[in-house]
C-alpha cells in the first residue's frame, strides 16, 4: 500500500504542475525527489508499472486518485526549475502509463480542453521540454508585449522600474496567423531564480486576435529577467509569441505613495 501511494503522489506532482496546479510540485522537497528517483527507486517504480499495466483499468483506477489536499489550485508557494532537473521531469511522465496520463489531463482540464489534446503523451513530453527552455531569437507567428493595463500598447511597457505588486498583462497579437482557440497556453518564468510564474492553460476570446493574461505574483516582483511565451493550445505546444523583460529596481508600494 505504501508503494501505492507513493507512485500516487509522484504521478500528482508532475501532472499537476503540467496542468495548473503549480503549488503541488513543492509538496516534495529536493531531498525526497532524489531519493525518489534513486536508482533503487526508480526500479520499483518501473515494476509498479508493469503491475499496473497488466490490471484491468477499472479495478486500479484507486491507485492513482488524485489527494484532495493535493489539488489546491493557490500560488502561494515558490516554485522554480532550478530545484528540479528535466530528466528528472521526463523520467517520471515516461513511467506513467498511458491510460494513467489520460486520466489525470482529464482530471485536471475541462472537458472541452481535455479532447482538444488528441496526444496526451505528447502534450506532456512537449510541456516538460518548454518548461525548461528559454527564450529565443526565433520568429514567431505571434507578437507579445508586457503592460500595466489590459488595452493592447503599441510597444511593452518600460519595466525597468515597478512598485512591488504591480499587476502586469502579457498581450498576445496572432496576427491572424494562428488558428482561432478559446484556449492558450502561457509560460512566465523568471529566468534568474527559475521561478515559475504561470505555466498552464487560460482562456481566451477566440473571436480577437488580440487576448491578454495578468498576473501579480503572491511574493511580489523581483529584480531581474522575465520570460512570456505563449503557445498553441494543442498536442505540439507550438510557440506562436515571446518577450523579454527586465526589472531593474522594485519599489515598495507604501513608499511609491509617499
Amino acid at each position: 500500500m505504501h508503494m501505492k501511494n507513493t507512485i500516487t503522489y509522484l504521478l500528482t506532482i508532475v501532472t499537476a504542475f503540467m496542468f495548473g496546479g503549480l503549488v503541488v510540485y513543492l509538496a516534495m522537497s529536493k531531498q525526497q525527489m532524489d531519493a525518489v528517483l534513486s536508482p533503487q527507486r526508480t526500479d520499483q517504480i518501473a515494476q509498479t508499472r508493469q503491475e499496473v499495466d497488466n490490471q484491468d483499468i477499472n479495478t486500479t483506477s484507486d491507485v492513482f486518485d488524485i489527494p484532495q489536499e493535493l489539488t489546491s489550485k493557490e500560488q502561494d508557494t515558490q516554485i522554480s526549475i532550478n530545484d528540479y532537473s528535466e530528466q528528472q521531469a521526463k523520467q517520471l511522465i515516461n513511467n506513467m502509463p498511458d491510460y494513467v496520463l489520460e486520466q489525470y489531463v482529464d482530471k485536471f482540464m475541462a472537458t472541452d480542453a481535455s479532447e482538444v489534446i488528441t496526444d496526451k503523451r505528447r502534450f506532456a513530453e512537449r510541456a516538460i521540454e518548454e518548461l525548461y527552455t528559454p527564450n529565443d531569437t526565433q520568429q514567431l507567428a505571434g507578437i507579445a508585449k508586457v503592460s500595466f493595463g489590459y488595452a493592447m500598447p503599441e510597444t511593452s511597457a518600460n519595466t525597468s522600474r515597478v512598485t512591488k505588486f504591480a499587476k502586469m498583462y502579457a498581450h498576445l497579437d496572432t496576427n491572424g496567423q494562428v488558428p482561432s482557440n478559446k484556449y492558450v497556453f502561457i509560460k512566465w518564468i523568471n529566468n534568474q531564480t527559475g521561478q515559475v510564474l504561470l505555466f498552464e492553460k487560460k482562456n481566451i476570446s477566440p473571436n480577437s486576435n488580440q487576448n491578454w493574461v495578468s498576473f501579480i505574483p503572491s511574493d511580489g516582483w523581483q529584480e531581474g529577467s522575465y520570460d512570456v511565451r505563449f503557445y498553441q493550445f494543442d498536442s505540439e505546444l507550438q510557440p506562436i509569441a515571446q518577450t523579454t523583460y527586465n526589472i531593474y529596481e522594485v519599489i515598495d508600494e507604501k513608499l511609491a505613495l509617499n
